[in-house]
């Protein structure tokens, strides 16, 4: 990457000006104005601070050291001590040559190489309809996963269903008290889901609408499940089939990469019961007087982790301690990340605690990645209260208003209800990738089906655009040949030669948003340029060839860009 080679250049210019001082931490930032150059460096500020002295004086030593070097055109310094960088021809023509050689490929390295990464996204609930609250997770997991497999790196994707816990109780409690008239035998599998969800729905109000010993009944029949009860294993199983047909569904209209670990929480049923002895030997886990196992974590601001309740039943947190025990062992991952919502997270500081006190491997290499709340207009979304938009209903109207307006644009176009999915989901997508990871979201229809701004369909429709006139040019691509790029060309050709770093810095902080902004960035360029340059129009038979390049290599990196962000790229629109 360009950004690294420049960086290589200034610790050796530093080396030589400053060799008594440790090599201090600088940016190479893209400057807010162009006349700043390609990249502008701090690192003259940042030894000037600890040196206590004139950071104009220590940028000219700096750039004064700075080898002729191929990437580099000119070097200016500006105040407060800026050293800027301008890339030369040969830099930006090798940022062409890079994304149209292999455009499939084009942004991928191996510095992940032999390293694996476990993702953990889209953990729905057996018997529950994913909803829109459910879609942060998918699609920033999804666009994280297609990142880091485009680094090199073994990217192993688990949902991590829950099938097991409290819930299973309600359930169980439910159907056999409130149920028992329902041939639900005869449903189809589609009605059969919707209807356990209803189940869940209804049980709820009745537990909260009952005095307290309801709800305890309803633990019980988990309880009875965990301890083998042959009928509640039968109905367990029926409703856990059902339901991860219509998951495995979901993720698939989601357009979501396969996963390597398809399992629910059961599947950890044997693995914890040697975690609860282990943690009473070790004399880090305690039984209270009502029977339960719990670590005490109070001293260190954690409160009380409890194992297992004083029915027996397991928890949440056993199961996860659990997870990173199987994972450990049965994938050797370099990381291990937990990409959950921020409601979660006293939870994991419990897990991580618990496990590094019972010497798991792993712990350090475990992370959760928090996003922020999707809520709607009218409050949380809530599965108990019945206050949820399905995720099928939202990709629904998406795929319609999609339909409306390519219609309005191009009702010719031969493949409409193809592009009107792309489109739909796309811009669904992208509503949420193009927020940082941690905002809060506010769900409402107008705001996130936009086709307008920086949205997915923007983007979507400048790759169509650019293919358009491509087609328009048909074989008159060529090399960049003895062509000077005007002020435009050159930032568009130097946006391009960024997008790999903007694939390094989204998966820095697990932030899809840097990747969307860049490429957004770079369709604004898109825009600008073919509406101030019309390639089809240009007489000079040079020009004309070096744009289709260069118009070539944009598609190329907003195709390449979206599908990382798990968007189609379509051909028209």
């Amino acid at each position: 990457m360009i950004r690294e080679e420049l960086r290589e250049v200034m610790r050796g210019s530093i080396r030589e000006k400053f060799p008594g001082i440790p090599m201090p931490e600088f940016s190479l930032a893209v400057p807010e104005s162009p006349e700043h150059g390609d990249y502008a460096a701090n690192a003259a500020m940042v030894i000037a601070k600890s040196a206590h002295t004139n950071p104009m004086e220590v940028a000219e030593n700096i750039k004064g050291a700075i080898p002729s070097h191929q990437l580099i055109e000119k070097i200016e310094i500006a105040k407060p001590g800026f050293i800027n960088f301008f890339l030369s021809k040969r830099a930006l023509e090798s940022a062409l040559a890079g994304a149209l050689a292999h455009p499939n490929t084009w942004g991928t390295s191996d510095v992940g190489a032999g390293k694996t990464v476990i993702v953990e996204y889209f953990q729905l609930n057996i018997a529950k309809r994913p909803h829109i609250g459910h879609i942060r997770s998918a699609i920033i997991g999804d666009a994280l996963k297609r990142m880091f497999l485009s680094q090199g790196y073994t990217a192993v994707s688990d949902t991590h269903v829950g099938d097991w816990g409290t819930q299973f109780g309600i359930l169980l409690y439910g159907y056999k008290n409130l149920a028992l008239e329902e041939n639900w035998r005869e449903l189809t599998e589609n009605d059969v889901f919707g209807k356990l969800e209803e189940l869940y729905i209804d049980t709820n109000v009745s537990l909260e609408n009952n005095p307290p010993e309801y709800r305890e009944l309803a633990k019980k029949e988990f309880a009875k499940l965990e301890r083998g009860d042959i009928e509640n294993r039968k109905l367990w199983q029926w409703m856990v089939d059902v339901s991860m047909k219509n998951l495995e569904e979901s993720a698939k209209r989601l357009g979501l990469l396969p996963f390597e670990e398809h399992r629910g929480e059961s599947f950890y049923e044997d693995k914890m019961v040697p975690i609860v002895e282990l943690a009473l030997d070790k004399k880090i886990a305690k039984k209270t007087d009502d029977g339960a196992v719990i670590v005490d974590l109070t001293s260190e601001g954690l409160d009380e982790a409890v194992l297992t309740k004083s029915d027996g039943a397991s928890t949440y947190l056993l199961r996860d301690l659990a997870t990173i025990k199987y994972r450990k062992e049965n994938w050797n991952f370099w990381k291990n990340l937990y990409l959950v919502d921020v409601r979660q997270s006293h939870h994991f500081k419990q897990v991580f605690r618990v496990a590094e006190l019972l010497g798991f491997d792993g712990v350090g290499e475990s992370e959760h990645i928090e996003y922020g709340f999707m809520s709607l207009p009218t409050g949380a979304i809530s599965t108990r209260a019945g206050n949820v938009i399905s995720l099928e209903e939202v990709i629904n109207e998406a795929e319609e208003k999609a339909r409306v307006v390519i219609k309005e644009k191009n009702p010719e176009l031969a493949d409409a209800v193809g592009v009107a999915r792309m489109v739909g989901l796309g811009a669904l997508k992208y509503f949420d990738l193009s927020h940082h990871r941690r905002s809060d979201i506010v769900f409402q229809w107008d705001t996130a089906l936009s086709f307008e701004g920086n949205s997915g369909p923007y983007l979507q429709y400048t790759h169509a655009r650019l293919k358009s006139i491509l087609r328009k040019l048909g074989d008159e691509r060529a090399d960049f040949g003895d062509v000077t790029p005007d002020p435009l060309e050159h930032r568009i050709i130097a946006s391009i030669a960024r997008f790999p770093e903007s694939i390094e810095d989204a998966l820095a902080d697990y932030t899809p948003n840097t990747l969307a902004n860049y490429l957004y960035g770079l369709a604004k360029l898109a825009n600008e340029f073919y509406h101030s340059h019309p390639v089809t129009q240009e007489e000079d038979s040079a020009k004309k060839q070096f744009r289709a390049v260069l118009i070539s290599a944009v598609a190329a990196t907003l195709s390449r860009g979206l599908y990382l962000l798990g968007i189609d790229a379509p051909e028209e629109m």
